[in-house]
């Protein structure tokens, strides 16, 4: 400590201490009328003071990370906890919300009004389905929940954010979701004809009720001649990957997904026609030049050829409407519910659930008008 004397015939006490965060040299000062050994004392004593709480504060502060920063090191950890789709996804997701919370924004500056403003712009300005801004907002919150684990923040933003979603008009009817048996012919008709493999492909979803990641990942000794089995267990990873690289995972969408199914004889006549059409490779569903069909190309060819198919614009026509297919025909002769939730591997599943009421509602009228005629 030293002491300097002002022009007013005040004395100012100095002490210096070192900043924790910078290793820089910083003062800290007190001013009193004189000089005596008990004024000192005191200000020895107050200084001192000064310096434990400012080094207190610094070292009990928030540490400063941009949001870009921060999500590129949550995202280190999450791709250790999740599936390789899922982190794909969800990196291909956050790319336009770090834009647009800015890169360069400090982590400790984001609020709810920030939040509220951005998500108000995703669904009235971007018109994004609620269901979208939702998934945005989980991940998100998983983001600034590692930030406050992390000391960066002392409290998560997402907290106190309110988001106006948009009131939706639902005009598609379950019956949407599934084929009927006469577009179901007229989507297999059609393709017979012009790739044998998608149809192929098609009708093995139809009669097994596989997701189509799960039924496009299956290799040929999954399949058990014998016990008239299919083993599944896994799912192709594809996403920024070759074609020649496509490789299969070793886990389902979900736990109750890893299962083994019994396969029909219309099935099996499938399989071994796969096996004339693919005799080498892996794979058991593959395209001409011996790769892996993909999910999207499936999609792709759906969509381009829907007219052609006399499919209604209003069917939600993709690779998985045979899966709720197979579930609706299920329900029409009988099955009960927990019987096809364990064949289409579901633990619960609200569109299972509904395929299955409204069909077996329809089936219960029929029965309705039927018993008259006796």
């Amino acid at each position: 400590m030293w002491i300097e004397k002002l022009p007013n015939g005040k004395y100012k006490y100095i002490e210096r201490y070192e900043d924790p965060l910078t290793g820089k040299l910083k003062r800290v000062s007190v001013i009193r009328e004189n000089k005596t050994r008990q004024t000192q004392k005191e200000a020895s004593y107050l200084l001192n003071n000064k310096i434990a709480k400012k080094i207190n504060e610094l070292e009990n502060a928030p540490k400063e990370i941009t949001f870009s920063d921060l999500y590129d090191e949550w995202y280190k950890q999450y791709k250790k906890q999740v599936a390789e789709s899922t982190y794909f996804s969800t990196n291909n997701l956050m790319k336009a919300v770090k834009e647009d919370i800015g890169k360069n924004t400090l982590v400790s500056r984001i609020d709810n009004r920030l939040l509220d403003d951005m998500f108000d712009k995703y669904l009235y300005d971007k018109n994004l389905s609620n269901k979208y801004v939702a998934i945005i907002k989980t991940k998100i919150n998983l983001v600034l929940k590692y930030a406050v684990r992390k000391d960066y923040i002392t409290a998560n933003p997402m907290d106190k954010v309110q988001i106006d979603y948009k009131k939706e008009f639902k005009t598609a009817k379950i019956k949407d979701k599934y084929l009927e048996d006469n577009e179901y012919e007229s989507i297999v008709n059609f393709t017979l004809t012009h790739n044998e493999r998608y149809c192929l492909l098609f009708q093995w979803l139809y009669l097994t009720g596989m997701r189509p990641g799960e039924a496009t990942a299956l290799m040929k000794d999954d399949i058990d001649l014998e016990e008239k089995t299919a083993r599944i267990n896994g799912t192709l990873l594809y996403r920024e990957r070759k074609i020649t690289e496509v490789i299969k995972s070793n886990r389902t969408k979900t736990a109750a997904g890893m299962r083994t199914i019994d396969l029909s004889s219309k099935t099996i006549e499938i399989y071994l026609r796969l096996l004339e059409l693919n005799p080498t490779g892996d794979f058991l569903f593959q395209t001409s030049k011996g790769t892996p069909i993909l999910i999207t190309a499936l999609n792709s060819y759906l969509k381009a050829h829907r007219n052609q198919m006399d499919i209604p614009e209003e069917k939600n026509l993709s690779s998985h409407i045979f899966r709720h297919t197979h579930i609706s025909k299920l329900a029409e002769i009988g099955t009960p519910m927990y019987v096809i939730q364990d064949r289409v591997g579901h633990e619960d599943s609200k569109i299972t659930q509904q395929i299955y009421l409204h069909v077996t509602q329809g089936m219960r009228e029929k029965l309705q008008s039927d018993l008259e005629l006796l």
